[in-house]
């Protein structure tokens, strides 16, 4: 009978702690309160006016709202000047508690241990209020080490409607639009107007058709997949846009597509968000955007890579900061916050911004913002740097007709492996 009350009351006590430690492992602390004065040290890379017009009235409404949180706001310069002197501070013991930074920080930051994971720290309602791309593009491994507060780097169709007066849908209308502006004004055999124009040899443009054509360049454990029928589509793709349907330039690298767009003589570009600004003040433009077109052999939109900024918490603060700063990245990612952002032709992270009427009511930004939403987070691993590296060669012997597309997919491939194995 003792040892029946004794192994029931050893089954009660761990069950007890098992609730315990499920209790504390998922904390929520965005729905904790701050009970004592806390300062956040907060390090970003804003360029004015950006940061006095957009941070500075956002950190005095959050020092408002939560009178007990002061914000510290320091400018760092540049992005690389953030990495590198908040992983020297944080070494010595000091340094930033939370930082504004490019979502590729997460992977050295997690690797050296200064980015605390932020799953069992956000509850589920927080989580949910993102775009789906959010969360995972400052993720690694299975694990939050950020919240993304603008979203983008992303590549787009654009079109100038003094030339066209709509953007096609699927892949064989443009090419049917564009081989029609492919034209040799002057009758000397070289065209002086091109129906699309890109950035040809460069692994970024490439990617965007490989992910509308089914491939991505991984897979979970961040092995290279590019020895793959997608990965010879994609070639072939590009390879038929030069040599079959010959509606770009014999040679186009991102300088040469984007003059021939501002000159007015190119009427589809690929080319990203960055470029919108001097597109709407160009002359020869009046400006359209739309997403890279569906492929019929999968029925998707290009997948172009995106990216952003967010805020990452450095580890090991105490509880009362890290309430601060869960709290300072939910208010930075509310709507009425990001609606700030979104003025100054950033895109939000936070879902419920998306029906602001300055993205609805804008053309522009409302077609970018879609494009975004078709992408694919780009991998934040270090690793991704071998995928370029392993991509370019071959693209660019595929677009000079040096090399078949199949033969191209498996050199990606054991390129790309043997450049991963020499990094690690």
């Amino acid at each position: 009978m003792r040892k029946s009350i004794f192994t029931v009351s050893i089954l009660v006590l761990a069950l007890s702690l098992i609730f315990s430690a499920g209790t504390f492992a998922q904390q929520n602390l965005d729905q904790k309160e701050v009970t004592e004065k806390v300062t956040l040290n907060f390090w970003e890379t804003l360029e004015a006016p950006l940061d006095e017009g957009i941070l500075d009235p956002l950190i005095k409404k959050f020092q408002a709202k939560y009178p007990k949180i002061t914000v510290e706001r320091t400018h760092s310069g540049s992005v690389e000047d953030l990495r590198q002197n908040a992983q020297t501070a944080y070494m010595g013991g000091k340094g930033p508690d939370v930082v504004w930074s490019p979502f590729d920080h997460v992977g050295p930051f997690s690797i050296m241990g200064i980015a605390q994971p932020l799953d069992k720290l956000m509850s589920e309602e927080m989580k949910n209020k993102y775009i789906d791309s959010a969360l995972p593009g400052m993720s690694l491994h299975g694990k939050t080490y950020g919240v993304p507060v603008t979203m983008g780097n992303h590549l787009m169709l654009m079109y100038n409607k003094n030339i066209v007066d709509e953007a096609p849908k699927t892949w064989p209308e443009l090419i049917e639009v564009a081989k029609e502006n492919t034209v040799d004004k002057d009758g000397d055999g070289l065209m002086d107007k091109y129906g699309l124009v890109y950035n040809l040899n460069e692994p970024f443009w490439w990617v965007a058709f490989h992910g509308g054509l089914g491939g991505w360049v991984f897979d979970e454990e961040y092995n290279p997949t590019l020895n793959t029928e997608p990965t010879v589509d994609a070639l072939k793709f590009v390879h038929d846009l030069k040599y079959k349907h010959q509606i770009v330039p014999k040679e186009s690298s991102y300088d040469i597509a984007d003059s021939l767009f501002k000159e007015g003589n190119a009427a589809f570009i690929i080319n990203g968000v960055w470029a919108l600004g001097g597109y709407q003040e160009n002359e020869n433009i009046d400006l359209g955007v739309a997403p890279i077109p569906k492929f019929k052999e999968t029925g998707k939109y290009g997948q172009p890579m995106t990216s952003g900024y967010g805020l990452i918490m450095f580890s090991d603060l105490p509880e009362q900061k890290q309430i601060a700063v869960i709290k300072f990245i939910d208010f930075m990612t509310s709507t009425a916050a990001q609606e700030l952002f979104v003025e100054n032709n950033f895109l939000p992270s936070n879902k419920q911004a998306y029906g602001l009427p300055q993205i609805q009511n804008d053309p522009i930004m409302r077609g970018s913002a879609r494009q975004l939403r078709l992408g694919r987070p780009m991998p934040i691993v270090p690793e991704m740097r071998g995928i370029w590296d392993a991509i370019r060669p071959a693209l660019q012997s595929v677009m000079s007709d040096d090399l078949a597309p199949e033969a191209a997919a498996e050199q990606i491939q054991k390129q790309a492996e043997k450049n991963i194995k020499s990094m690690q």
